[in-house]
């Protein structure tokens, strides 16, 4: 399967806030950040395509394998390469060196012929030659050769990257956000679908409620906002796992300073001010876990609409 794809230029508006800004246009920036829309000029051409990895690379990837092996090997291959490329061009393979060098390439041997093992599709995709080859320059010492076989070996990586690397990143480094659950406050279980739909109308609710001078729903809808963000924090660990930064980092004591703040300012009727702390959480929460998050989820979606 190759899809083929048109090439997309964005020019996203520049959302940047400070204490200066305009609390209309906060709230501007805000509803069309969570519209979701954006638009931009589509583009014939060029076009790029992309390969639909074989089958059995499946199998190498959580949650199928307990660990990231096939990661690690190409992590692995990289630094061999690197050692490689270095020892080469360090004194024209200098005695001293030259133990070193030839412990790197007998693990790039090692490595690189996994990967025909573990995806045999690929198996006419690589040069398993150039690696006697590789050792035979390195033991006459001839640092040109070296480096010029290594540029191949690199070459046949760079060209599977080129054809494959973006549908294995969104098929297999993506969370499966259908498989994670938001625990809420009520011990109901919500999907993120339905948290996301809940969390924009709470959103809407607020600045609607700001716009016509309906306080005590405003400060209610807000409490309400802060509630669900923290019922959706509890979820973080279904990927995050012991590592509670990335948590803290979106939904921790800043967001709760400002929400202390928001529902002071509602209270005290100060509606600019509270419309200006809307625009910055929407940046700070609300676009600080979809740059990271949705970016992916929309790729793989996008890349794999038959799941």
């Amino acid at each position: 399967m190759t899809l083929v794809l048109c090439e997309m230029k964005f020019s996203p508006r520049r959302m940047f806030y400070s204490n200066k800004l305009h609390p209309c246009r906060d709230v501007i920036l805000l509803l069309s950040f969570l519209a979701g829309v954006w638009t931009a000029p589509a583009h014939a051409e060029p076009m790029v395509s992309l390969k639909k990895p074989p089958a059995s690379l499946e199998q190498w990837y959580k949650p199928a394998n307990k660990r990231q092996v096939w990661l690690h090997t190409m992590f692995r291959l990289r630094r061999e390469m690197q050692a490689i490329d270095e020892y080469a061009k360090t004194n024209a393979l200098a005695a001293d060196n030259q133990a070193a060098l030839e412990k790197w390439i007998k693990r790039l041997d090692k490595d690189y012929n996994k990967i025909a093992d573990m995806v045999p599709e690929w198996e006419k995709d690589i040069k398993p030659r150039l690696l006697p080859e590789l050792e035979m320059f390195a033991e006459k010492g001839d640092a040109y050769r070296v480096a010029k076989t290594l540029k191949m070996i690199k070459r046949t990586c760079d060209d599977c990257h080129t054809y494959y690397q973006p549908l294995v990143t969104a098929t297999y480094r993506s969370p499966h956000y259908d498989d994670i659950k938001v625990k809420k406050s009520d011990g109901r279980l919500q999907g993120y679908e339905d948290n996301m739909e809940q969390l924009s109308e709470s959103v809407n609710r607020i600045l609607i409620a700001l716009d016509d001078g309906h306080n005590s729903i405003a400060s209610k809808a807000s409490q309400d906002l802060a509630d669900q963000l923290q019922d959706l924090g509890g979820s973080c660990n279904g990927c995050h796992k012991e590592d509670e930064y990335p948590r803290e980092r979106i939904l921790g004591q800043a967001t709760q300073q400002r929400f202390e703040k928001l529902q002071a300012n509602i209270k005290q009727g100060l509606v600019e001010d509270s419309q200006k702390l809307m625009g910055e959480i929407a940046v700070t929460v609300c676009a600080r876990c979809h740059n990271t998050h949705r970016i992916v989820y929309d790729l793989r979606n996008a890349l794999l609409p038959e799941e």
